[in-house]
């Protein structure tokens, strides 16, 4: 018994070292200021823009001036927030066609950190308020793990609002939503005050997931604009097979195209940059992807 107890301590001591050192080292955000330096360094100018969405002081970035006909808004994942797609909104090819919008979703970033709405219907009239307040004719919406079912959501309610969206390795299926040990961490009480704010919303939109998704499942077969799903065949994060099996099965075929990547993950941003670039190109031209 006294091993055990020993043990016992010995896991929460190096559990809650570990914890100390991710709230001290990792930033889920960048602040204006960085912000400014990141794209000052690369000579593209920014505009950071806030707006007041249901009391919520919420930020989104904008990049391209004199651009505004043509716009793409992308909408990051759990955790994250609007620096997931810095490197796009510094993209000169993506810049010589549209203004360039990323989000931080409810709850991360400058819109309210911390505070948790776990609501994807919110979330999407978010996406609506930023996509107002541009007069576009062309709308790319690009959305990565949990912001895919956002964009899928905008998709389904306001199809006139857009004209395309990518889903880059998209947790659609509400049957298969995983859940893993570490998960908890954001729910205990003993390890929840440790973490960022950040990850404490994101577990707990990881927690409401699979009933969100539920809630909006059938809406999928309604949908009437182009959808782009690209997945990796190697995401440990939203399994491969249920959620491009669940797109395939709920999305209308003529508005679905299927990209597979055989060596790829959950990072698509990131690993994949140069086909997401692509794709989103392909689009804002009216080009087949």
């Amino acid at each position: 018994m006294i091993l055990l107890l020993r043990a016992g301590q010995w896991l929460f001591t190096l559990l809650a070292l570990m914890l100390f050192l991710i709230n001290g080292c990792v930033s889920f955000h960048t602040g204006d200021k960085k912000t400014e330096r990141y794209f000052g360094r690369r000579d593209v100018p920014v505009r950071i823009r806030y707006l007041d969405f249901e009391g919520v002081k919420t930020r989104y970035i904008e990049t391209g001036p004199g651009r505004e006909e043509k716009l793409v808004i992308f909408v990051h994942g759990a955790p994250g927030s609007s620096n997931n797609f810095y490197r796009y909104l510094a993209d000169s090819a993506l810049l010589q066609e549209a203004c360039l919008v990323a989000i931080d979703r409810l709850g991360y970033g400058e819109s309210g950190l911390g505070h948790s709405v776990t609501s994807i219907d919110a979330q999407a009239r978010q996406v609506l308020a930023v996509r107002e307040q541009f007069r576009a004719d062309t709308v790319i919406l690009v959305g990565h793990s949990y912001g895919g079912p956002i964009v899928g959501k905008f998709a389904m309610d306001y199809p006139d609002k857009l004209t395309a969206a990518v889903l880059l390795a998209p947790v659609d299926d509400p049957d298969n939503e995983p859940m893993f040990w570490y998960a908890h961490f954001g729910r205990w009480k003993a390890t929840r005050w440790m973490l960022p704010a950040a990850l404490k919303v994101s577990a707990d939109e990881k927690f409401s997931h699979a009933a969100e998704l539920e809630e909006m499942a059938a809406g999928w077969k309604r949908i009437r604009v182009p959808i782009v799903h690209i997945h990796g065949r190697r995401d440990g994060l939203a399994p491969p097979k249920a959620n491009i099996g669940f797109s395939r099965n709920n999305i209308p075929p003529e508005y679905l195209r299927l990209i597979y990547l055989e060596d790829t993950g959950h990072f698509i941003p990131w690993t994949d940059y140069g086909l997401t670039q692509k794709t989103i190109l392909q689009l804002l031209r009216g080009e087949k992807t």
